[in-house]
C-alpha cells in the first residue's frame, strides 16, 4: 500500500476513536451523572457509533493482514472507507459539541 494512503487511513482510525471518546465524555455531562446518556445521544450512538466501530474493526483487520490493493479499484475502496471514517468522526464531534 502506498505510504501516504496508509498514514491517512491510520489517522482516520485514530480520529474516529477520539471522536467516540469525545462523544462519550460530552454527552455524559463530564461523567457527573454516571454513564447515563439521554435518549437522543443513545440513538445517535446506535446509528453512527455502530458503523463507526465496524469500520474501525475492518480497518484494523486490513492493517493486521497487511492488505495491498492490486489496482486503482482497491485504492478507491480504501479512500471510500477513509472518507466514511472521517465523515462519521466529524458528525460525532459536531453532535458532541452541540450537546454541551
Amino acid at each position: 500500500m502506498v505510504k501516504a494512503v496508509k498514514i491517512l487511513w491510520i489517522s482516520a482510525v485514530v480520529l474516529n476513536l477520539a471522536s467516540i471518546v469525545f462523544f462519550f465524555m460530552l454527552t455524559n455531562h463530564w461523567l457527573t451523572q454516571g454513564w447515563i446518556m439521554d435518549i437522543i445521544s443513545t440513538v445517535v450512538l446506535q446509528i453512527v457509533g455502530v458503523p463507526s466501530a465496524a469500520l474501525i474493526v475492518v480497518s484494523l483487520c486490513i492493517f493486521k493482514f497487511n492488505w495491498k490493493p492490486a489496482s486503482w479499484v482497491g485504492y478507491l475502496g480504501a479512500l471510500i472507507i477513509i472518507a466514511a471514517l472521517l465523515w462519521i468522526a466529524g458528525y460525532l464531534f459536531l453532535f458532541a459539541w452541540l450537546s454541551i
